[in-house]
């Protein structure tokens, strides 16, 4: 077992700090209360762009669009195009770019006055869709007189789940042209969509009492991880993970991922305001109660939102038992 690399084996009882010699920080002790103040330097770092393929089609025609093919997502996961893809859908953004609106996605920056189009598709076992197939909520909005060149980008969104903006596997967009005559394309693989770097290392890391109690408090947090605006009313849930035997230096290079590599997983589903007891979360496979911070190797905390079309938690930072 691999010791949390912020934190020493033993710790002078004289000193008010950790050691922290292998990143050349030092850690402060927890406050008695339980309080865990976080603040924008103790947050990680994120840059991903997105870079979304384009389907050349005939303009003002019923085209098709299979995605049997896929089975990898944007995030390089296994896909299985029957089981995983609950939703299509279809934004079209009359006065932004391609370019334009994948940054917008990877900023989480789109705003509803962009949109001008939203249309979808329930699926179900089908791994193709037509664009006739699409509607917003049953009311057919006659999608093929807007699907013309020089109306904007039209973009595609496969989702898990149903809920407007989230869950997304692949993205991708249609492009109508007067001189094409293809009524039909595919998306086929995902694994080149989402290039990004995360900084996992240069955030300074909180101490926490083992054993509670335990307030966190996120206030005094101004920007996301991709110094993007906070905004708290998009934190909807907080995950705490368990790495036993991976270094941060491991997590960072392999972070969309952390979920998936945690040995153990809490949730707490956040209805409002800067502030969470973490003796609430539950574990994500028994729903048991957290009992503590009990193991040596890393912790990480992320504030999430589910509505949010980037992966990328809002904000994320290593938490260290303090242990004398």
């Amino acid at each position: 077992m691999l010791t949390s690399s912020l934190l020493v084996a033993c710790l002078d009882a004289a000193d008010d700090t950790a050691d922290t010699a292998e990143l050349g920080q030092a850690i402060d002790p927890p406050d008695p209360s339980g309080l865990i103040a976080l603040g924008d330097g103790n947050n990680y770092g994120f840059d991903g762009q997105l870079d979304g393929p384009t389907i050349p089609l005939a303009a003002e025609q019923d085209a098709t669009i299979d995605f049997s093919g896929l089975e990898k997502d944007l995030q390089c996961h296994d896909l299985d195009p029957v089981a995983d893809v609950d939703n299509v859908a279809l934004l079209m953004f009359r006065y932004l770019t391609e370019t334009e609106v994948e940054a917008g996605l990877s900023t989480d920056s789109l705003e509803m006055a962009d949109m001008s189009l939203y249309i979808s598709y329930e699926p179900g076992d089908a791994t193709s869709f037509r664009l006739s197939d699409l509607s917003f909520f049953g009311t057919d909005p006659e999608i093929e007189a807007e699907f013309h060149e020089g109306n904007g980008s039209f973009l595609v969104l496969l989702t898990t789940g149903t809920t407007v903006g989230s869950g997304a596997r692949m993205i991708g967009f249609l492009d109508p042209s007067a001189g094409e005559t293809a009524t039909s394309g595919a998306f086929t693989d995902g694994c080149s969509v989402l290039a990004y770097e995360a900084d996992l290392t240069s955030l300074q890391p909180l101490a926490v009492l083992p054993s509670g109690p335990w307030t966190l408090d996120w206030s005094a947090v101004t920007a996301t991880g991709q110094d993007t605006e906070l905004v708290d009313t998009k934190v909807t849930s907080v995950m705490l993970a368990y790495y036993e035997d991976l270094t941060m230096a491991e997590l960072e290079r392999q972070f969309l991922d952390i979920e998936i590599l945690a040995d153990r997983t809490w949730n707490l589903e956040h209805a409002g305001g800067t502030s969470a007891d973490l003796s609430r979360l539950v574990d994500a496979s028994d729903g048991s109660a957290f009992a503590g911070f009990e193991g040596e190797g890393n912790y990480l905390l992320a504030l999430r939102c589910g509505s949010c079309p980037s992966p990328a938690p809002l904000v994320l930072t290593q938490l260290v038992p303090w242990r004398e």
